[in-house]
């Protein structure tokens, strides 16, 4: 079997391009998600400032008793620094040549410094000094060798690898499904194309399970070819999509793309199962071929569709509706698009799985208008889709699939940006913003409080925190948001309204925190909780105040000098302001600015820079979405094309036939047209409906709104690409394959 597998494909190359072409841009893909991953696990970034060190000492950005996936642990958000005197106790050790302290960004306390670089005698093993540093380090304090280092001075590194790894995982998981349906369709087409042929074996004595064997070899063999193939443009892929990361501030500037041998054994091996995993549906559809369709001058159309497919798109579309219900019933904020995204994708495939189905459902419900419009032409092209509804079905699934992820995910992702923005400007109090260059006079905010314009002025110092005691089993287990105030103006810059206690009591260790969180956590006005700063220091906070806010305020206000001092800057840079009564914003930014005048490095702008701000966050951070989506749209794109040009390339016969009969070319290719207008039609009709059972839900629970946020333009732009790649792939190939004689082109092999 294996040298009869060899023999086809060499004979019947041209059958096996597309499906070649398929496995090629998913062994590609998966190569360039296996080098983003083992970016994000290496985080390597070459040190600078302390290339010279041997060994780097420094803070642990990971925090490892937040109570989630230990070997997930989040990252502190602000610079986790080291005492200073533990460069002389390091210095003490046998080995250490000598040691340097650094300071890299901020105003660390007393004290602290950001790193230490050791040096270590010549010829001390390295391994074995940084075994005796280790044992003079706390738990929060760590050793870096190697590549390593440069994490000490660029502390965002290691949340962009978290950031990178994880994006590369889902992107991943979503590649591989799509390409073992996309390969499955190829691979169903290439056996509806060798029916006869197939046929043939059975018929001089071949068992089912040997057709078994064959389908797999070739497949196999092909797999094999495309994945070597595709390690030099996988690399080439994810350097590319690294740098678009890097560019776009997702991936720190400064970590090194690495993709090793691990990650490419790994997305080969991937890639070839997901192709075999395809190659068992044809296999088993080429065990039914009959013997008596060798002698049949047509391919005979086998069951509408199989069991096992059946069985496949019934899981698909279980899994997402349940992951649509969970995105309704549990998921809220921010984390809609974690359920919601995969929801889309599993609906797309299920569709897609169904499309024997489907397609004629669809035949059917367009043959009337399609007669009416196309005459003759529109008979014959509706004939062709009743009697080929197996081809038709393999090129249908990659449009709908095409047409689902593209409006599907981006619909989703601007209805959820277009939420979040709201909730963020409906908990935006302030009216102008007063920003610093460098610390500013502690009287300025009592100054602006004076002001008759204005309502009350806070510092702003933002960070993440982690609730240790009461022990915090909520999902925010992840991390709070901590808001640094100032104690007189929290109340008119804030969205809360106190219920027990007193915001102005907000001095030195102590906290506010929402009603419905302290019952929760079982704590009231006078207790005490430990709090995990974002610097990994823990502090133990009384209670002053209580404060009902929006459901989505999941926030802890804190004193600002006290949460200043846990963050990499040290100090505020910012002071919120409210105006007072009907005050204009341009009265209050001219009033603001004749107070901060007299002091150099301040500027006076007005809201409008906090709204910019998130807006350019948000959209930073959908770049990763935005680069997926293109990724699997582009391989379903792909397949689209191979399937359709494929399919239409075979019928060389067919359309030389048609001619003998009377038709024209142009009335051949007319009909061409019709039939790739009917399945585009059909395939974004179908690939709306997959997606539409989760978008409306979505859009009420987040914005009351039946009707997603987005362009239209989305939607417009995708199915123009969907039927300029459907006519395309058909009519070109249609054009050449009657371009000679039809006696010729009749008697040509399908």
């Amino acid at each position: 079997m294996l040298a009869f597998a060899l023999r086809t494909l060499r004979l019947r190359a041209g059958m096996f391009v597309a499906a070649f072409l398929a496995m090629f841009m998913a062994a590609a893909i998966m190569m360039a998600c296996g080098g983003l991953i083992e970016t994000g696990i290496r985080t390597a970034v070459p040190p600078r400032q302390m290339a010279s060190a041997d060994i780097v000492v420094a803070g642990d950005q990971e925090y490892h008793d937040s109570g989630g996936d230990p070997d997930e642990p989040p990252i502190l958000p602000e610079r986790v620094r080291i005492a200073a005197g533990l460069a002389d106790t390091i210095a003490a050790l046998p080995g250490v040549h000598k040691t340097e302290s650094f300071v890299f960004e901020g105003d660390p306390p007393a004290g602290t410094v950001d790193a230490i670089g050791v040096i270590a005698e010549p010829g001390v093993d390295v391994g074995e000094l940084r075994k005796r540093i280790d044992a003079e380090l706390d738990s929060t304090t760590i050793t870096l060798v190697g590549d390593e280092r440069g994490r000490a001075e660029l502390r965002e590194a290691r949340a962009s690898g978290v950031t990178v790894m994880a994006m590369a995982g889902v992107l991943t998981a979503y590649a591989i499904l799509v390409s073992i349906f996309g390969v499955a369709s190829m691979l169903a087409l290439a056996i509806a194309q060798r029916q006869q042929d197939l046929a043939l074996l059975r018929a001089v004595g071949a068992t089912p399970r040997q057709m078994r064997r064959l389908i797999l070899r070739e497949t196999l063999l092909l797999s094999l070819l495309a994945t070597a193939l595709a390690y030099l443009p996988g690399q080439l892929l994810g350097e590319l999509v690294f740098d678009q990361l890097a560019e776009r501030g997702i991936a720190a500037e400064g970590v090194v793309f690495h993709q090793g041998w691990i990650p490419t054994v790994a997305a080969m091996a991937v890639a070839i199962l997901a192709a075999l995993a395809g190659a068992l549906g044809a296999g088993r559809r080429a065990s039914r071929v009959r013997p008596t369709q060798a002698l049949a001058e047509v391919s005979v159309e086998g069951r509408l569709i199989g069991a096992g497919r059946l069985l496949l798109a019934v899981v698909f579309l279980g899994g997402g509706l349940a992951m649509t219900i969970v995105t309704i019933a549990v998921m809220s904020g921010p984390l809609t698009p974690a359920t919601a995204a995969p929801a889309v994708i599993l609906l797309a495939i299920g569709f897609a799985s169904l499309a024997p189905v489907l397609t004629k459902v669809t035949t059917f419900a367009v043959q009337w208008p399609v007669r009416a419009l196309g005459g003759v032409t529109g008979q014959l092209a509706v004939l062709n889709a009743r009697g080929r509804g197996g081809r038709m079905a393999a090129v249908m699934g990659p449009v709908i699939l095409l047409t689902a992820v593209s409006t599907g995910i981006l619909y989703l992702q601007a209805t959820n940006d277009k939420a979040d923005r709201q909730s963020f400007a409906d908990n935006l109090v302030a009216d102008a913003v007063v920003t610093a260059q460098d610390r500013f006079d502690p009287d300025l905010v009592g100054r602006i409080n004076g002001l008759p314009s204005v309502a009350g002025a806070s510092e702003y110092v933002d960070s993440v925190g982690f609730i240790e005691s009461p022990k915090d089993s909520s999902p925010m287990n992840e991390g709070w948001t901590l808001l640094g105030v100032t104690a007189g103006g929290a109340d008119a810059t804030t969205p809360v309204e106190v219920t027990a206690g007193s915001i102005s009591d907000l001095h030195g260790d102590s906290v506010a925190i929402e009603d419905r969180h302290a019952d929760r956590l079982g704590v009231d006005v006078g207790d005490t909780i430990r709090l995990r700063m974002g610097d990994n220091t823990a502090l133990d906070l009384r209670v002053t105040a209580l404060f009902s806010a929006p459901d989505d305020y999941n926030t802890l206000l804190l004193p600002a000098d006290t949460l200043a001092a846990h963050t990499t800057e040290g100090h505020a840079t910012r002071i919120l302001v409210t105006s007072e009564g009907n005050v204009t914003p341009e009265q209050l930014v001219a009033d603001l600015t004749g107070v901060t005048s007299a002091e150099k490095g301040l500027a006076v702008t007005g809201r409008d820079v906090l709204l910019t701000e998130f807006d350019d966050q948000k959209q930073t951070a959908n770049v990763a979405i935005y680069i997926m989506v293109l990724m699997i749209a582009g391989y379903a794109a792909i397949t689209v094309i191979n399937t359709l040009a494929s399919s239409t390339a075979a019928r060389r016969r067919e359309f030389g036939l048609q001619r003998l009969a009377g038709s024209t070319r142009g009335q051949v290719m007319r009909m061409v047209g019709v039939e790739g207008a009917i399945l585009a039609a059909s395939g974004i009709a179908l690939g709306s409906v997959a997606v539409v059972g989760v978008l409306v839900p979505v859009s009420l629970k987040r914005l009351d709104s039946v009707v997603p946020a987005g362009s239209p333009w989305i939607y417009v732009s995708t199915a123009a690409l969907a039927v300029l790649l459907t006519l395309g792939a058909m009519l070109l190939p249609a054009w050449r394959a009657t371009r000679g004689r039809p006696a010729e082109a009749a008697l040509a092999i399908e």
